[in-house]
C-alpha cells in the first residue's frame, strides 16, 4: 500500500493528469479499473481566478470523488495561494505542475519553466503547503535540455519545502515526448529523497511498470497517454504488481465493456459534450480489432446514444 502524506492508497498505479482526457467520467472508471489515485487536468490558477465557474465547470467535481489529486499550476505566490483555496475542498493532493512543456504555459513562467529555475520553487510551493492540510505534491521533467538536468537538486529542494511526494516525468522539457525516457534519472530521484517518487514515462504494458518498479526502486507508476481509450491497464497493471502474474490480453467484449461502464459514469454528469464524448469513443474503439466500421458509426452519430449502440453492437460481431 502507497502512502501519500496521510493518504493510503489501494494501487501503485496511478492516472496522470492528462489535459483533455481526464473528464470525471473517465477518472470514475480508471478508479473502478485500479488506479490507485486518479487526478484532474492540469488547472492553470491565472484561469481559475479569472473564472472559477467556468474552470471548475471543466472539470466537474464531484464530492465523492475519492481519492483525487488536483493539480495546479502557475507562477504567481498569490494566484496559487487562492488557486489552492478554491479546489481543497475536492481534493485529496493538491499537486504542482513543474513539468508542462506546453508554450502558453511557459509563458506564464509556469511548468518546465521551474527545471530551468528551481531557485524560483519558492513561489510556487509554500504557497499550496500554507493554505491546505492535504498531502502537497509535484510533478516534475528532470531538467531544461540534455545539458541542464537537474533531477537531484529539484528533488532536494521539493523535498526541504516539505511536499509529500514527487512524481519525476524522465525527460527533459526540451525531449518533450520524443525519446525514450532515462529511467536512470527516477533511480537517482529515489535514492535522493526520502519521500515517495512516482515514476513517469514509456510505461505502456503491465510488464513496463513492474521494470520500472523494479530498476528504479521508486514506490509507484503513474501512466500517461497509455491510459487513453485503456483503463484496463490499470486492472492488468495492478493485478501483475500484486500477484506476479499476467492477465489475458483483453478482449474486444473487455473493452467493449469497459467502455459501457464509461458512458455509464459520463451519462452520470450534469455538463456533458458530444464531441468530448465521440473523441473518448474514437480513443476506446481504437483498442477494439477491425474497428473500421465502429470508427465510422461513432463520426457520423449525432447523440450520445448512438455512440453508445454502435459498442454494444460490437457484441453481436
Amino acid at each position: 500500500m502507497l502512502r501519500i502524506g496521510k493518504l493510503h492508497l489501494k494501487s501503485q498505479v496511478l492516472l496522470a493528469p492528462l489535459e483533455g482526457v481526464n473528464c470525471k467520467g473517465f477518472r470514475q472508471v480508471c478508479a473502478e479499473y485500479g488506479a490507485g489515485l486518479t487526478s484532474t487536468p492540469m488547472i492553470l490558477a491565472n484561469k481559475l481566478l479569472e473564472d472559477k465557474a467556468r474552470q471548475l465547470g471543466i472539470i466537474n467535481f464531484s464530492r465523492n470523488e475519492h481519492p483525487l489529486m488536483v493539480q495546479l499550476a502557475g507562477n504567481e505566490s498569490e494566484l496559487m495561494k487562492q488557486a489552492t483555496l478554491m479546489v481543497d475542498e475536492y481534493a485529496d493532493v493538491i499537486d504542482v505542475n513543474l513539468g508542462c512543456c506546453e508554450h502558453d504555459v511557459l509563458g506564464l513562467k509556469a511548468g518546465a519553466f521551474f527545471t530551468k529555475h528551481p531557485e524560483q520553487l519558492k513561489k510556487v510551493i509554500p504557497p499550496v503547503m500554507s493554505n491546505t492540510n492535504k498531502p502537497v505534491t509535484a510533478k516534475i521533467r528532470i531538467g531544461w535540455d540534455e545539458k541542464s538536468v537537474k533531477t537531484v537538486e529539484i528533488c532536494k529542494a521539493l523535498e526541504d519545502f516539505g511536499v509529500s511526494a514527487i512524481t519525476v516525468h524522465a525527460r527533459t522539457r526540451s525531449q518533450s515526448y520524443s525519446v525514450k525516457a532515462n529511467w536512470n534519472e527516477i533511480k537517482r530521484a529515489k535514492a535522493s529523497v526520502n519521500i515517495p517518487i512516482i515514476g513517469n514515462g514509456d510505461v505502456s504494458l503491465p510488464g513496463n511498470a513492474k521494470a520500472m518498479l523494479e530498476r528504479t526502486g521508486c514506490d509507484a507508476v503513474m501512466i500517461g497517454r497509455a491510459a487513453k481509450g485503456n483503463p484496463i491497464i490499470f486492472k492488468r497493471t495492478a493485478y501483475l504488481l500484486e500477484t506476479g502474474k499476467n492477465l489475458p490480453e483483453p478482449t474486444d467484449l473487455d473493452q467493449v465493456n469497459c467502455f459501457i461502464r464509461f458512458a455509464d459514469f459520463y451519462n452520470q454528469q450534469e455538463k456533458k459534450s458530444l464531441s468530448e464524448f465521440k473523441q473518448q469513443a474514437l480513443w476506446f474503439a481504437s483498442f477494439i480489432r477491425k474497428n473500421n466500421r465502429l470508427k465510422d458509426s461513432i463520426r457520423s452519430a449525432s447523440g450520445f446514444d448512438q455512440v453508445t449502440r454502435a459498442f454494444q453492437g460490437e457484441i453481436r460481431f
